[in-house]
């Protein structure tokens, strides 16, 4: 008993201790809350970091700027956010803070992400570069995220491909070879998968390097620049988590680009049409014979008899084989056949718009994260629903995203990511050209006498699954049949990730090591249905295919790095040192029966004839070390020198391996040199890089052509990144004509000395800005010089018929400028902001290893020439008298050539305007390019066809129903030469010998048919300017304000956005048939899905 009260004077002790512990610990750790504000537009900023100094405190602001963090008294809070100064505050008592950053001056000491995902001040960057932030691409949403950015980015192209589930072309600073493409970089780590599998929502900013100067660190991959992709990371608010979720929904309707037809005529040839079977014996209407029972009623063209109600033989007329009809053509001659005759009229009046349905595009997105002061959490899931404007197609992309911050103590901290994507689609379109196609079946081929309604149905009655019902069975298909039946699938999963160590040794020294993978599977279907028609598979029977790839690759990156400032009191040095290990494998197996032996049933069992096919398979690795070091003269000057050496096992094994170097060098002359008042920013660079192909292709799609049932349609293409074995000389493996197999050894040899395409890359600018930011100037020159590979002509006493040789050298010569201002900021709250851009660039000549008379040395490498219509000095077009059509330089007998101009355009620009007012922002975005030409393949086939419009107005109009009685009516426009053969310049096909020709007006006419198909035979009178002008985006947002959502909602922020894409488009064009934007360097276009106009709303929530 006498311990009782020592244990309870200990307890007493104990208590009182841990009180005056506890007052003494929240006398020293105040609560601090406050709110950060722009001092300007005192709008509140979101995303500010606030941090405690010296210890591992800190906080971020929520969307009212408001934050809260715990601190001892006498400490030091630090307030910062990009393109503002930092505000430091003294902690002296438990009160409220109130921070108003600055604007700073110097915006340009942000800090972006470089190539291998080196963090560097942007002021010290001896080269161009561009950062987007992906909040601006994010509410009128693309399917695939990189087309959003078309226009952001001075130099850089994004042909967007308007057909379902088809990666957009993007090309850098104009180099446009296949093989030629950007690389793709998440946070440091190059991707070999699509893009479409990259969840917007998840990204925080889009740099892109542009070309080899600013990405040599990545050796040949960089060659063609990187497009480098920073995602976000665990986020907090006074919960210690946050949730985000976004909504986006856009209808696509309304056509800018639509190929013009006219409704007048039918299908036939020369006005005659009748029809009595329409197939051939295998495949007929009524399996009632052989290809020519009817007239001109199969694989036929739209040249047939005018609509006026007459009667006629048509796929919609009962068929009696004991009753004959006699149809009399008004040139007097007759058909007679046992389809009764209907009223021949333009039942099918826009045919291809009431096929055609809205599209849509659904995008829903929610993710979670968490940050403390060990763990950084966010996990993201996201789907991505789009429907085509053709029925029955349509994509589904789903999206998961995890990534974790691990930091176990001041020094070693582990980061970790994954994303997995899955695309599935049950039928994606064809627009290639040929039967395949839904343009080429209604638009380019197809007549108005038949009804869309009347093909819905599309079996015919008693043949379902056997025989399709159409207007015609030798060439031709049924949209509906198509859509429904010739299911085209493809599925897609895809993954990439990786795990970052990294070890800080002490305040300069860091070490990393970063393995990392990514990969894909892809499985394509084709079901090709019984009478099905399409090149090359006639007897209309069916098809199978499949189409399977696989890729992996693997990459293990060790750096270490070193930073210290004030080396000797004025150096600044930075220095990394690294290598890397690239192991890569691809799969490819294409397989497809030859036929169907029982229709319908889609197995290889059921091939007719034995099974066709083809099989790749590569591997690769790479072996490498770089090289990065960063000299910087106080804040005057900045030398930098990269070097990397890459071994690769795809190249010759006595020249695999290269080194890339690059120098660059930066001066911000403005610290130094006392400029005008108006200057508030200048600076100057300079930079030169080496760069080598790797014997790589981009992408990759199967060689099918020499299967019986694999050369037709499109045929995927995928990404691939691994050897194209160009330097190796192997067997070819293709079925004889038997249809048993057989190996070929190639003809062509490779020279000993054969080294990788080489570019080298000079690059100079300047960034200026004035009025303390509120203009700013960036302008960049870049001179590329490239030798390319090139197959050259041997003797064939050598064994072989060509070899492989570096050639084909050129030069890349560009300018680029990036305008950004900030005309207004009134303390009012309204602002306007304008970023603008212009980009252009020559590629010339230097030395072409295969020049003829027009691709010399020193003259443009994109010229668009060939084939013409033989004028006059003064421009008059030379009509044969004796047909009255056009005369080109081949009916004389002559090879001469006519340059239509350059395919690449004088230039592209882009010009985007934000207009913000308290809560509310406008969002507009215009862009184009000027300059360059290409041929209108729409417009030539169907005036080949006799579809277009302007094969029946105006004087064509006039004479084309005298067609039908077989009498020429037309008479063309041009001049007769008489008197003596005509005779052209060998280069240029002028004339030479005017002097000993007559000149006379053409008195010879001609037939409407023969006179239009003549003027759509060659280029010549296709060829047309790209000049165009695209409302790309318009977005108007509004932003829920505080005391609307009140403190205690769960909501946190919201904002709501109405969003428009491709709302005009400006193009010159009469017509207006194509939508040039897909076409920004090519010579020539295709048939493509008319591109929409894209309406929507989008919702932004914070919890």
């Amino acid at each position: 008993m006498k311990q009782q009260p020592n244990k309870f004077l200990r307890m007493t002790v104990l208590l009182l201790s841990s009180f005056l512990l506890y007052v003494t610990a929240n006398a020293q750790n105040l609560e601090i809350k406050g709110k950060v504000i722009d001092a300007i537009t005192k709008k509140p900023i979101d995303g500010a970091n606030i941090s405690v100094k010296n210890t591992t405190h800190a906080t971020t602001s929520d969307a009212d700027g408001s934050f809260q963090i715990a601190a001892e008294k006498g400490s030091t809070l630090s307030i910062s956010f990009v393109g503002f100064e930092t505000y430091t505050a003294k902690v002296s008592a438990d009160k409220f803070l109130s921070i108003q950053l600055k604007a700073s001056v110097d915006q340009m000491a942000e800090v972006v992400v470089t190539a291998t995902g080196i963090k560097k001040e942007a002021k010290r960057l001896g080269y161009a570069i561009q950062t987007i932030d992906a909040s601006s691409l994010t509410q009128a949403r693309e399917a695939d995220p990189i087309n959003s950015l078309k226009g952001n980015a001075a130099g850089l192209a994004i042909n967007i491909n308007s057909e379902i589930g088809h990666s957009p072309d993007v090309i850098m600073r104009g180099e446009n070879n296949p093989n030629d493409r950007p690389m793709f970089v998440v946070d440091g780590v190059a991707i070999s998968s699509d893009t479409y599998n990259i969840n917007p929502d998840d990204i925080e900013t889009i740099t892109v390097l542009k070309g080899p100067n600013a990405a040599a660190l990545y050796g040949f991959q960089g060659k063609n620049g990187a497009i480098i992709i920073s995602t976000k990371k665990g986020t907090k608010d006074k919960r210690g988590f946050s949730v985000d979720f976004n909504s986006s929904t856009q209808i696509n309707k309304g056509f800018i680009a639509l190929p013009k037809y006219q409704d007048a005529y039918g299908p036939g040839d020369n006005g005659q049409y009748a029809f009595g079977g329409g197939g051939s014996s295998t495949a007929s209407y009524f399996g009632n014979g052989a290809i020519g029972v009817g007239n001109n009623d199969y694989d036929y063209d739209v040249w047939g008899p005018q609509f006026r109600g007459q009667l006629l033989p048509q796929y919609d007329g009962a068929y009696d084989p004991t009753q004959t009809y006699t149809t009399t053509f008004a040139d007097g001659t007759k058909y007679t056949g046992h389809v009764a005759p209907t009223p021949w009229v333009a039942r099918g009046k826009d045919n291809l718009k009431k096929f055609l349905q809205a599209g849509l595009i659904s995008s829903n997105s929610i993710a979670i994260s968490s940050s403390s002061e060990k763990t950084d959490v966010r996990f993201s899931l996201g789907n991505t629903y789009q429907q085509g404007i053709v029925p029955n197609t349509q994509l589904n992309n789903a999206n998961f995203t995890g990534s974790i911050v691990q930091r176990f103590n001041k020094k070693l901290s582990l980061t970790s990511y994954f994303n997995y994507s899955r695309q599935s689609s049950p039928n994606v379109p064809d627009v290639n050209y040929g039967p395949n196609s839904i343009i080429y079946n209604i638009i380019i081929w197809g007549g108005a006498d038949w009804a869309m309604n009347d093909m819905r149905n599309y079996w015919q009655p008693g043949k379902v699954g056997i025989q399709q019902k159409y207007e015609e069975f030798y060439r031709y298909n049924n949209p509906y049949f198509m859509s429904y039946e010739w299911l085209r699938g493809h599925y897609q999963n895809n993954e990439y990730g990786y795990l970052s160590l990294n070890y800080k040794a002490n305040q300069n020294l860091q070490f990393q090591l970063r393995p990392s993978i990514t990969a894909y599977d892809m499985f394509n279907s084709e079901k090709l249905p019984y009478s099905a028609g399409v090149y090359g598979r006639e007897l209309r029977m069916g098809d199978y295919r499949e189409d399977r790839r696989s890729l992996f690759e693997s990459n293990v990156d060790a750096q270490v790095s070193y930073h210290k400032s004030k080396v000797l009191g004025f150096l600044d040095l930075q220095a990394l040192g690294g290598g890397s290990v690239r192991t890569f494998n691809f799969n490819s197996n294409f397989t497809s029966t030859n036929y169907l032996n029982v229709p319908g049933i889609y197995s290889f069992s059921n091939s007719l004839n034995p099974l066709t096919g083809s099989s790749f398979h590569s591997g690769m690795k790479v072996l490498s070390a770089y090289y990065s070091l960063d000299l910087g003269y106080k804040s005057y000057l900045t030398a930098n020198i990269t070097g990397r050496v890459d071994k690769s096992s795809a190249l010759p094994a006595n020249n695999n391996s290269y080194f890339y170097p690059s120098f660059n060098l930066a001066s911000v002359v403005s610290d130094y040199i006392k400029l005008p008042q108006a200057i508030s920013f200048l600076k100057i660079r300079g930079s030169y890089a080496e760069s080598k192909s790797g014997g790589t292709n981009a992408l990759f799609s199967p060689n099918v052509s020499s299967t019986p049932a694999g050369g037709y349609g499109y045929t995927w293409y995928s990404p691939y990144g691994g050897p194209s074995y160009q330097f190796s000389q192997a067997y070819s493996l293709n079925p004889t004509y038997t249809n048993q197999n057989s190996a070929a050894y190639t003809d062509q040899t490779v020279s000993n000395n054969i080294q990788t395409a080489n570019r080298q890359a000079t690059e100079f600018g300047m960034d200026i800005r004035f009025f303390e930011n509120k203009l700013g100037l960036d302008i960049t020159h870049f001179h590329y010089k490239n030798t390319g590979i090139v197959n050259q002509g041997t003797s064939a006493a050598s064994g072989y018929s060509s070899y492989l040789t570096n050639g084909n050298v050129y030069t890349n010569d560009g300018w680029e400028f990036v305008m950004h201002a900030n005309p207004i900021t009134h303390k009012n709250g309204f602002s306007w902001n304008i970023t603008g851009n212009v980009s252009t660039y020559v590629r010339k000549w230097v030395n072409n290893s295969n020049p003829d008379n027009y691709e010399k040395n020193g003259e443009r490498v994109d010229l668009v020439y060939g084939n013409a219509f033989v004028r006059t000095p003064d421009g008059k077009m030379v009509i044969d008298p004796a047909s009255g059509v056009y005369l080109r330089f081949s009916d004389l007998g002559s090879s001469a050539r006519k340059v239509f101009g350059h395919a690449d355009p004088d230039f592209q620009w882009a010009a985007i305007n934000t207009l913000s007012y308290k809560n509310f922002a406008i969002r507009f975005q215009f862009d184009g390019m000027v300059g360059g030409v290409m041929e209108d393949y729409v417009r030539k086939k169907t005036l080949q066809g006799g579809r277009h419009i302007e094969s029946a107005q105006g004087a064509f109009g006039v004479a084309r129903p005298s067609d039908e009685a077989n009498i020429a009516a037309y008479l063309g426009d041009g001049v007769n030469l008489t008197g003596a053969s005509i005779n052209l310049d060998p280069i240029t096909g002028k004339i030479t010998n005017m002097s000993s020709l007559t000149q006379t007006q053409n008195a010879t006419k001609s037939q409407v048919q023969p006179f239009v198909t003549r003027m759509a035979s060659i280029p010549d009178l296709d060829i047309i300017k790209k000049t165009y002008t695209k409302l790309r985006e318009v977005t108007i947002t509004y932003n829920l304000p505080e005391n609307v959502l009140g403190k205690r909602s769960f909501i946190h922020k919201a904002s709501f956005s109405l969003v428009g894409r491709n709302l005009l488009y400006f193009f010159p064009n009469k017509y207006k048939d194509v939508d040039v934007d897909q076409y920004t360097q090519n010579s020539g276009s295709g048939l493509q899905t008319p591109t929409t106009r894209s309406y929507g709303f989008n919702i932004n929530l914070s919890f």
